[in-house]
């Protein structure tokens, strides 16, 4: 029985971790051969065509499709294809994107036969062994949606795996060339906090796992012997016990010849002198920092937590140990408005970031905010991305402004200039965002993100009486390219 799993990447760069859990499951634990497990990738931009044929080509009877955001809307266009072609085919998905929606997916998508709806990789390799029998019964496997003839069954939640050591090592896994992959690393599962727009915690009960700290620094290890470039520790926060990130970043220290750089998303009020030390010497080269909002309201309705001082002081840290982060806000949480989304970016803009981002609010499927929708007077688009559209403090307007706001920030938010323009007395980061805006508007680009930063730093500066002789110089330095 040949199996093939398959994923649609947003980074082609990136290790497809979840596929390689499943393969290593199946083989370190029943058995399977590694030859007839096959791991196929594709880039955003892949033809449904060669999407189609590489799968065929691997032989499979079973197709597994590892489904987000991203790429949902592709696969599920695959699905009908290589049905067609091998009517006996058996095509599973799994995934954030299909799991809390499962019979939604089935219903819609009738060339798909079974969709695994939590952690994937006992109940998948269950599947497996229950079709390889000749009976072939899959009414037994807890934590899937399936399709029996012309109806729809659950099967229950499967049991809640309390130890993720129990999880095969996807790392000893043969699936191709590392050399030029960002390798994917898991340290722990899940999030101890409740922010209503995350589903890192997928519903479980058990809301933080960690791997043995010795499988952890065995996995790394085996990654640094082979000379990759970079290492991306994939926890929901990299330093949610801070003694333990510290103890991860001690070993990097002592083991990384490379150096190989390393990549995490971190809390910032968690992070102390001595962890922003160990993080720089251990070449952490990037590092996400999510403080989504500063306004009360907003961040009471989605229940994140927010303590102001403690979060500065660790951005302070790893400012002074020179660690290049991205600080990164949300635009459209429910609670907040125009007038405190400003005031959420000009505190970021403040802590003078390396780099600053806005994403849009995006209402994923199985989310406490998906649950709380109709409360809130949430409105958002029903097909991926999600993207909100208003709720009770923000009408469609001021989201399409807001995302305007988002376009503007992927232009000029990391600009040296713009940060020093925000500087002058009286003028306020957002001033100057919602006069790119305008400004935009009124020259009629033909898209927020391509005018000239240059040109806009002139029109500004004259706007508001700012002599313009540095400001144009320090932006042709910085935009020369």
């Amino acid at each position: 029985m040949n199996i093939c799993l398959a994923t649609l990447h947003h980074n082609p760069d990136f290790t497809p971790l979840s596929l390689l859990y499943l393969k290593a499951y199946l083989v370190e634990r029943h058995g399977y051969r590694s030859e007839d497990i096959a791991i196929r990738e594709f880039p955003p931009d892949a033809e449904p065509d060669e999407i189609e044929r590489t799968i065929l080509d691997t032989d499979p009877s079973i197709v597994g499709l590892s489904c987000y955001v991203w790429n949902i809307t592709t696969l599920m266009a695959i699905a009908p294809r290589l049905k067609a072609a091998r009517r006996d085919l058996k095509i599973v998905l799994g995934g954030p994107e299909v799991g809390p929606v499962a019979m939604d997916v089935l219903r819609r998508h009738p060339a798909v036969d079974v969709v695994v709806k939590s952690e994937g990789e006992i109940p998948f390799s269950e599947l497996v062994g229950q079709w390889s029998r000749p009976a072939g019964a899959i009414d037994g496997v807890k934590g899937i949606s399936f399709r029996n003839g012309d109806c729809l069954v659950e099967t229950g939640e499967a049991p809640e795996l309390r130890d993720v050591n129990h999880l095969s090592s996807p790392h000893l896994v043969d699936f191709g060339d590392p050399s030029r992959r960002i390798i994917c690393v898991e340290t722990q599962r899940g999030c101890v906090f409740r922010c209503n727009f995350c589903f890192y915690n997928k519903d479980l009960s058990i809301r933080n796992r960690r791997f043995d700290l010795d499988r952890v620094t065995g996995e790394i290890a085996f990654w640094l012997r082979q000379g990759v470039e970079s290492i991306y520790l994939m926890d929901p926060i990299f330093n949610l016990n801070a003694e333990r990130a510290k103890a991860i970043c001690r070993f990097i220290v002592d083991h990384n010849p490379g150096p190989v750089a390393f990549h995490a998303e971190v809390w910032a009020e968690f992070i102390d002198e001595e962890l922003a030390r160990l993080m720089r010497d251990a070449n952490f080269q990037f590092v996400e920092v999510g403080l989504q909002s500063t306004d009360d309201t907003a961040l009471a309705t989605v229940e994140r937590r927010l303590k102001v001082q403690r979060f500065v002081q660790g951005v302070e840290q790893l400012k002074r140990f020179a660690i290049p982060f991205e600080l990164q806000l949300i635009f459209g949480l429910p609670g907040e408005t125009l007038a405190t989304f400003r005031k959420s970016l000009n505190f970021a803009a403040s802590l003078d970031p390396p780099a600053l981002a806005v994403f849009p609010l995006m209402v994923l499927p199985g989310t406490e905010l998906w649950r709380k929708a109709r409360d809130l007077n949430l409105e958002y688009d029903p097909e991926p991305p999600y993207q909100v559209r208003s709720h009770f403090s923000m009408s469609a307007d001021d989201v399409a402004y807001g995302g305007k706001i988002v376009a503007g920030l992927k232009r000029m938010g990391d600009s040296r200039t713009i940060r020093l323009l925000a500087r002058e007395r009286g003028i306020r980061f957002s001033d100057i965002v919602d006069e790119w805006i305008a400004w935009c508007n009124e020259q009629r680009w033909p898209a927020i993100v391509d005018p000239d930063v240059k040109l806009f730093v002139a029109h500004f500066c004259e706007k508001k009486g700012i002599p313009t002789e540095f400001y144009r110089g320090f932006a042709s330095w910085e935009f020369s390219g």
